[in-house]
């Protein structure tokens, strides 16, 4: 028995290759797209937090306006 262990440790190492390749390819892979993933979702969140921001900046801008034109009409009257 001793005689067929280190035998069929080669062929198992044969055997199980292709397990072992795609674990380890799993493996890089999860770790590379962990990697896309977090790169992509800052640039996305970037562009997404520029758009909200401009949209609030022009609803401020909106609304000050308003308001001097407003007090302007007020100020008017008196």
């Amino acid at each position: 028995m001793a005689a067929a262990s280190p035998g069929s440790d080669m062929f198992d190492e044969i055997v199980m290759a292709e397990e072992r390749f795609h674990g380890e390819g799993y493996q890089e892979g999860y770790a590379e797209g962990s990697h896309v993933g977090v790169v992509e979702g800052r640039r996305y969140g970037s562009l997404h937090g520029a758009k909200i921001g401009s949209e609030i900046g022009c609803y401020l801008g909106f609304a000050l306006t308003w308001q001097c034109l407003l007090q302007k009409c007020m100020d008017e009257k008196n």
